[in-house]
């Protein structure tokens, strides 16, 4: 699609009234996506759950119109709930479950606080998880938006992990796989001299200073929410926090009941000698637990690092083409500053002019980088001095005035026009060369990207011209270019400069009216009203028992949507069985070896060689071990450390059935093969699926059996 600004209008046999949309037919500024037919579908789906709530919610206590203050204000309640259960809690290995539990019986109001604490959490994650969805299936993330993107992908991931961690605080039998699938991913980083698994092996090897440092980095995490918040929206014009008085109000209310009615518990407590079995998960931060049970350290480092790698390069994958920016013109500019302070994305700026230039101290300037090619600006700036490559002002304004004055006069001949917003009911008419579409008769349509390029300025040229009408048609629920539909209806109430002047039209209508992309049908009922010089329909007024009962209905399904995955059952791939687990921490012993020769010295005769010289190396050592007579494993594991010259480490997991077994353990780190120094045997006796029994050994405390 080529821009208006390349056009040579001396060479083009097309006709002037047909220049605006024989060449520009698409003027969305959202840019072209792979997949769009796709995300177009899932859109309408949220539009239709907004159209849905719309009748019976005003738009301050809609949460689907604003998800990202809603996330905003859930965070700020979880954290001021989690400060406050501080005075409750005690992190400590040894006691922070007790002082939960003896929340139930001892404070109701500690006891609220931690259930206020959970839900506002899980509340969190889920307006986040939408909020990304609908960005994603709007098309708001590409261009200048990667930025917003991006920072809202650490955002969740920073969520998530906070919350993680934060189940690992509680210390029951969920704390217990989350530590343990911790351990897992961490023992595959050459951070820590001995694997992490080790640690949750046993009660007694749990360390406490670990468990510390979770606590700190639950409390460390939020300061890096406000840091990607802030960079989340810093491209942002006049971007909303939280949300109102009254909606943080609705907000809390319907946490307290969720709270009151099903308060927060915990599992089991930590046993790690027992295999947790039914149990239910938090799914807004647990859900890994379903996998990682089942694969490797490395496997899922691989599946996180894919995921969230993919995710945050829908920005680059998905866009096919950039849309196009706008820029002023400086010759044109009379330093107002209305663009300025219009522009949605903070992408003007006013710089100082260069002396005796102009007819004023200053001129707007657009970044390329922030500008999204909303087209605002246009509808700011009186003399006309944005250069807007989909559709250009000025060449409108000449089509505008060949069009109106080919009208004839008189006779029923008459013509209205509607400015066209490309997100908004009409964004997929089909439109002739001078703007005629089948679906609106008696109107000339001029597709805009957004509501706000219209220029107040250019519906009263139209109406000089000869227009017998205007209707205005932007988008509604949730718009691609903020601050569009709200700026289009300040401007045409007079309310926001450049102000549309009623006084001027001599009581033609002038219309503005918000419709989504699924509303085609009340479009064509729209335009048919002011082809019959009919009023405009007035919105209807929903009877104050539907109001309540949609409330009702929403809050409802909100709680359910909050309350069911917190506490939904953990689906197991199989069903826990005992199991036996033996790890040893042992040096091999020394012995000395002829060091390898050079590949120099052996291309050396005898006598011309060097000396041999001898070193000291570790011997690896060996594991066996039988179960009721049968051997079951038998390994050698290699000594640790940079040079292999440091301590052996292994741990083996061995399931077990029901009932007696004999289990003997041997351990040999001589240069013998055949040799075995330790050797220990025990009956043991399962009478349980959940029991995992341990053998640890190391040269000080010998054999323990668990």
């Amino acid at each position: 699609m080529e821009p208006v600004t390349e056009i040579d209008n001396q060479k083009t046999k097309i006709s002037e009234r047909e220049l605006p949309f024989q060449k520009v037919m698409d003027v969305r500024s959202r840019p072209r996506l792979r997949g769009e037919h796709l995300l177009d579908v899932l859109n309408e789906g949220f539009i239709r759950l907004n159209q849905w709530i719309k009748p019976g919610i005003s738009a301050e206590l809609n949460p689907f119109a604003q998800m990202g203050a809603v996330a905003n204000t859930l965070f700020v309640i979880s954290l001021v709930s989690g400060i406050l259960l501080l005075f409750w809690y005690s992190p400590s290995i040894h006691h922070a479950y007790e002082s939960l539990e003896a929340l139930k019986q001892g404070s109701v109001f500690g006891q609220f606080l931690r259930s206020l604490h959970r839900y506002s959490s899980d509340g969190m994650m889920l307006f986040l998880l939408l909020h990304g969805l609908q960005v994603l299936v709007a098309g708001k993330f590409s261009g200048p938006r990667w930025l917003a993107w991006v920072s809202g992908v650490v955002l969740a991931v920073l969520v998530w992990l906070d919350g993680w961690l934060g189940y690992w605080l509680v210390w029951d039998q969920r704390a217990q796989l989350v530590a343990r699938a911790s351990a897992k991913m961490l023992d595959v980083l050459p951070f820590f001299a001995d694997p992490l698994s080790r640690s949750f092996l046993t009660n007694e090897s749990v360390n406490s200073l670990l468990f510390f440092l979770v606590f700190f980095l639950h409390m460390l995490i939020p300061l890096g929410l406000g840091i990607a918040l802030w960079i989340h929206i810093m491209r942002l014009n006049q971007s909303v926090f939280f949300t109102t008085r009254r909606m943080s109000a609705v907000i809390f209310i319907s946490l307290t009941v969720i709270s009151v009615i099903y308060p927060a518990t915990s599992a089991a407590k930590a046993d790690m000698l027992t295999i947790p079995g039914e149990l239910t998960i938090d799914w807004f931060y647990l859900l890994p637990l379903v996998i990682t049970e089942h694969l490797k350290g490395g496997t899922l480092w691989v599946l996180t690092l894919v995921g969230i790698t993919g995710i945050t390069l829908v920005p680059w994958v998905l866009v096919k083409r950039r849309s196009q920016t706008a820029r002023v013109l400086e010759s044109r500019c009379n330093g107002c500053t209305q663009c300025y302070q219009d522009c949605p994305y903070n992408a003007i700026t006013m710089m100082p002019r260069l002396e005796g230039r102009g007819r004023s101290e200053s001129y707007a300037v657009i970044d390329p980088v922030r500008c999204v090619g909303c087209g605002i600006c246009v509808g700011s700036c009186d003399p006309a001095g944005v250069e807007y490559p989909l559709l250009e002002p000025l060449q409108m304004r000449k089509w505008l005035d060949a069009l109106l004055t080919d009208i004839p006069r008189g006779n029923g001949h008459s013509v209205r026009i509607a400015f066209m917003c490309a997100e908004s009911a009409g964004g997929t008419l089909t439109l002739n060369a001078t703007g005629e579409s089948p679906s609106m008769p008696g109107f000339r349509i001029v597709p805009v990207p957004c509501a706000g390029w219209v220029h107040p300025l250019l519906i009263e040229r139209a109406i000089r011209k000869g227009a017998v009408g205007v209707l205005v048609v932007s988008c509604d629920a949730d718009p691609y270019c903020r601050k569009g539909v709200e700026w289009t209806a300040k401007r045409l109430a007079g309310e926001r400069k450049p102000a549309f002047r009623k006084e001027k039209v001599e009581g033609v209508p002038v219309w503005h009216v918000r419709l989504d992309r699924t509303e085609r049908k009340e479009l064509q009922r729209i335009a048919r009203l002011m082809t019959e010089n009919a009023q405009l329909p007035a919105q209807n007024q929903t009877p104050q028992w539907r109001r309540w009962s949609l409330a009702a209905a929403v809050l409802m399904a909100l709680a359910l949507l909050t309350v069911f995955p917190s506490d939904a059952p953990l689906i197991a791939a199989r069903d826990p069985q005992p199991e036996i687990v033996v790890s040893f921490k042992h040096p091999g012993q020394l012995v000395e070896q002829q060091k390898a020769t050079s590949q120099k010295d052996e291309k050396l005769l005898p006598h011309m060689r060097g000396a041999a010289t001898l070193e000291r190396v570790r011997v690896p050592v060996r594991l066996r071990v039988w179960i009721d007579g049968r051997e079951v494993i038998r390994k050698a594991y290699k000594p640790g450390g940079l040079f292999h010259d440091g301590i052996s480490l292994a741990m083996e997991t061995i399931p077990l059935t029901p009932g007696r077994h004999r289990i003997r353990v041997a351990i040999g780190d001589s240069p013998e093969p055949d040799t075995w120094q330790y050797v220990s045997e025990k009956e043991v006796l399962i009478e349980t699926n959940h029991r995992r029994h341990v053998v640890l050994f190391d040269r000080v405390n010998g054999f323990r059996w668990y």
